[in-house]
């Protein structure tokens, strides 16, 4: 009888597939993008830390209200860059090539609510309503 041979798996805390919010910020007139990853630690408290994200040529993601943009990643690389600060410790980053905007649930609610309101102020202001 033959084994299956189980091939190893690495799991990261930024998958393919999987929401993420990224967060966009300026310094000295240049656009960087980061995302949060949350580690839980064996006593219960969390370790934040930031992961600068790439995109490729091109790409602006627009981030109106500052609360970040949902995507979800079709394809990315994890690729690396020299730190002129130490020599061996290179500064991580991951390069999105393909992605998907997704609408937060606060948007999309805001969204209802917008068109609920228009909807309403256009039924005060015609002339022809059924009550009077």
């Amino acid at each position: 009888m033959e084994q299956e041979e189980k091939k190893p798996i690495i799991y990261h805390k930024i998958e393919a597939g999987k929401k993420i919010r990224v967060f966009k910020s300026t310094y000295q007139e240049k656009t960087f993008y980061k995302v949060q990853v949350t580690q839980t630690n064996y006593d219960k408290t969390q370790d934040k830390f930031y992961i600068g994200v790439v995109f490729k040529k091109g790409v602006e993601l627009n981030d109106p209200d500052g609360k970040g943009i949902d995507i979800i990643i079709k394809q990315a690389v994890e690729n690396f860059r020299k730190n002129p600060k130490d020599e061996y410790n290179p500064i991580m980053y991951l390069m999105i090539t393909e992605f998907e905007i997704c609408e937060r649930e606060e948007q999309q609610i805001q969204q209802a609510y917008d068109n609920f309101r228009d909807n309403l102020n256009q039924n005060e202001l015609s002339d022809e309503d059924p009550f009077y």
